[in-house]
């Protein structure tokens, strides 16, 4: 073997390979860049994405549940023991939790508010045009006749 050889063949003038990814090495042409992206990305960035659809599909209700749910499990798939929760699947978490929440609030808020609006003439006519295009019968007998409940 030749003295001069490269020192970039061999560490430390033994005949080791040299370690290329080895971030404390000086005669590194890589610059000590990440090898690869932070594992759970793709979970993170699926739980960010069903919690901004929650929230967006929350006047629907029954839409917003399911995704807020997906998004929470998404986020808690990120989590690793030992290891703070990265920030993208704390919002993903916050952003589930805020459209279940409104999902729910609008449904309940709905139930509650029909009697009442089922007062006003002018949103009761709307209502049973539409249940008559739709069903062939009027709001209150298709509530009474599937549910069993009416509006008197």
């Amino acid at each position: 073997m030749d003295d001069n050889q490269n020192s970039w063949n061999h560490q430390n003038n033994d005949n080791s390979q040299w370690d290329k990814w080895n971030s404390n090495a000086s005669n590194s042409s890589y610059y000590n860049q990440p090898t690869h992206r932070p594992y759970g990305m793709g979970f993170t960035i699926a739980s960010v994405i069903c919690g901004l659809m929650s929230i967006t599909a929350c006047c629907t209700g029954i839409l917003s549940l399911p995704l807020g749910a997906l998004g929470i499990l998404f986020a808690a798939l990120t989590y690793r023991r030992g290891k703070n929760m990265n920030s993208l699947s704390v919002i993903g978490i916050v952003s589930s939790c805020a459209g279940i929440f409104t999902a729910i609030l609008m449904t309940v808020y709905s139930f509650v508010m029909m009697p009442t609006l089922m007062k006003n003439e002018a949103f009761a006519s709307q209502l049973n045009t539409l249940t008559q295009q739709m069903y062939g019968m009027d709001f209150k007998e298709f509530m009474e006749e599937f549910y069993g409940y009416s509006f008197d």
